[in-house]
């Protein structure tokens, strides 16, 4: 075991800035340069200590080391499998959408979930669907990537696509499914 270790040393992940340069943790590598373009996953309530969110995790790519620090990018975000079957029940309707935004600073791909209160007929599932796409893409467009990641952090998109959707059919739940940058 020791031999697997031996030349290695330890570099410490953080977030990026709009996360607080919260520190991810720790990985080994035998050269700085190994750690370029790695992949790391880490909950919503390890960053934030709120348990509310349990279910999203985010994934940060490893783009630069100094002093054996590495920083990070935000590339995405994801719900859990447990949580989504969990939500999707039966009897209900659930409404998926997938669109790639062109945000102020960033391309990227937003996967949201719409689950109804009672089971839907189809014209009203179309409709839901395209009143849930140009909310997205009218409140998403106007923001940058750390904006709209607060918002989902936050809850205020959900709440507010949520509330607009309702007038045409009231909605049990509305969440940002996955989002990766493009």
């Amino acid at each position: 075991m020791a031999s697997k270790l031996k030349g290695k040393d330890w570099y410490e992940i953080t977030a990026p800035k709009f996360f607080g340069d919260f520190i991810i943790g720790e990985t080994l590598a035998l050269e700085q340069e190994q750690l370029s373009g790695r992949v790391i996953e880490t909950s919503l309530t390890d960053i934030t200590g709120d348990p509310n969110k349990y279910y999203l995790k985010f994934y940060f790519k490893i783009d630069d080391v100094k002093d054996k620090k590495a920083t990070t990018k935000f590339v995405g975000h994801d719900c859990t499998k447990d949580f989504l079957s969990r939500i999707v029940s039966r009897r209900k309707t659930r409404i998926d959408t997938n669109d790639v935004i062109k945000l102020q600073d960033n391309t990227i791909r937003v996967k949201s979930i719409a689950i109804s209160n009672r089971r839907v007929s189809h014209p009203v599932e179309i409709k839901v669907r395209r009143i849930v796409r140009e909310m997205i893409i009218q409140e998403v467009e106007k923001l940058k990537t750390e904006e709209f990641i607060r918002e989902v952090i936050d809850g205020k998109l959900q709440m507010k696509i949520k509330k607009s959707v309702s007038k045409v059919y009231p909605l049990r739940f509305f969440e940002f499914r996955k989002t990766e940058v493009m």
